[in-house]
């Protein structure tokens, strides 16, 4: 019974496929870096609005960030993959197939960007505004005062809340493998089916993950408090 067990929870199958693996986890970090750029960008764009003074569109700005939100990962992810090539194919009259990566990059960029856009909001009102108005006095432009002053002095408040963002981000991406993107979770379920073992190889798969993530997180924090002193 002991050597079932121990050829139940061999950690050397999981190490045998490391090559394989580590292919994989440059895919985790591919969707990480795409993924993360279109949540910035959309975040920026989001914040902007919500900050204007035209009400409709800082309700619309407003409605966009709460169904990114508020929309599971899961669910967003399936149906960016799924549905618009449908639609599209019944609209051309054509099959039309969703590339996994770009489906993964849209959908977790989507779904980041409804928190990341309300951390850039809370760091921008968090600049004092007779800074805004000082400089708007001299003669600056609204867009090079947010550019030049507001946005710097924001980013030294928000800088610690986003890279835990980008931590929680490079979670969501174990996601991606539901869409066949080649991913970690993608190769391990793959190997899974080949070996028959799941217990190491799916074991080893969430112990590496919960090392990157701890590291990442312990990294963070230290960068937070010495950040904040420089701040202060």
């Amino acid at each position: 019974m002991l050597d079932n067990l121990q050829d139940l929870l061999d950690p050397q199958l999981f190490w045998g496929y490391r090559a394989l693996l580590f292919a994989g986890l440059r895919f985790n970090l591919l969707v990480l870096a795409t993924s993360g750029l279109l949540s910035l960008l959309l975040s920026l764009i989001i914040c902007v609005i919500r900050l204007s003074r035209f009400a409709p569109a800082r309700w619309l700005a407003g409605g966009f960030a709460e169904l990114a939100r508020n929309t599971p990962e899961y669910i967003l992810l399936v149906w960016i993959h799924f549905v618009p090539p449908v639609l599209i194919g019944l609209a051309l009259h054509t099959r039309v197939a969703a590339d996994p990566l770009v489906s993964a990059t849209l959908a977790l960029g989507i779904s980041s960007s409804g928190y990341v856009s309300e951390t850039l909001r809370a760091g921008v009102i968090s600049v004092p505004r007779g800074h805004a108005e000082a400089a708007l006095a001299l003669g600056l432009r609204p867009g090079t005062i947010f550019r030049r002053i507001v946005l710097p002095q924001a980013l030294r408040r928000m800088l610690p809340e986003l890279l835990n963002q980008a931590i929680s981000l490079f979670k969501g991406t174990t996601l991606v493998s539901l869409i066949a993107v080649p991913d970690v979770m993608y190769q391990v379920s793959m190997i899974s089916a080949q070996e028959m073992q799941p217990v190491p190889l799916y074991t080893g798969a969430a112990l590496a993950f919960c090392l990157i993530v701890v590291t990442a997180s312990l990294l963070v924090r230290i960068f937070a408090e010495r950040w904040r002193r420089v701040v202060l």
